[in-house]
């Protein structure tokens, strides 16, 4: 399986914030599971399914298994399982700027742990920057603002795009602590959806 893809796939999904964006991302999942590619593709596209687990792609996940083999659905449920566990309680933190709020503080605190790293790389990006802005203690807006800068190329490129900024305009603040591989600038979101099959 191809995780890089499925890390894409999902930086992709989290950068949609529309419900008709999302309706035509999950339509974009099915067509790669019911038309031919690569299988390495479509396993990602599969564990991209069960990770959002939203109603329609539990369905097309479900229609599409019994086309592999069970290696591949082996492989498959290794990653999405825990994947799914973790995007399902960052999405239970959503517009929760408290809990955001606390995890960054956990983090600052505690750099090591497991369940605040984990779960501030997933939770909502819009909810990070709103308590960057909002937060008084430097260590905590430096945090902030070095969560972000690790998020995917269309997370950042949305987030820019709403607050109607250059997408550079943070460059100071983002380029924390941040491996330079992650201070490529973001494309612009208009990312068509059959990048998903490319």
């Amino acid at each position: 399986m191809d995780v890089a893809q499925l890390e894409r796939t999902l930086d992709l999904w989290a950068s949609m914030w529309e419900p008709r964006e999302r309706a035509q991302f999950e339509r974009a999942l099915e067509r790669v599971l019911e038309t031919p590619a690569p299988a390495s593709l479509k396993l990602a596209a599969l564990a991209a399914c069960q990770v959002i687990a939203s109603p329609r792609l539990l369905g097309a996940a479900g229609r599409a298994s019994p086309a592999f083999d069970a290696g591949s659905l082996a492989e498959v449920a290794q990653v999405a399982v825990p994947l799914a566990r973790l995007c399902h309680h960052a999405e239970r933190l959503r517009r929760d700027t408290s809990g955001v709020y606390f995890l960054l503080e956990k983090s600052v605190r505690d750099p090591a742990n497991p369940v605040a790293d984990k779960l501030l790389d997933r939770v909502d990006v819009r909810d990070l920057y709103a308590v960057m802005q909002a937060s008084d203690g430097e260590a905590l807006r430096i945090e902030a603002a070095r969560r972000i800068a690790r998020r995917g190329p269309h997370q950042r490129a949305r987030l820019m795009t709403s607050l109607h900024v250059d997408p550079d305009a943070f460059a100071d603040s983002f380029s924390v602590d941040v491996p330079l591989d992650d201070l490529e600038p973001p494309p612009s979101f208009d990312v068509p959806l059959d990048e998903l099959s490319a």
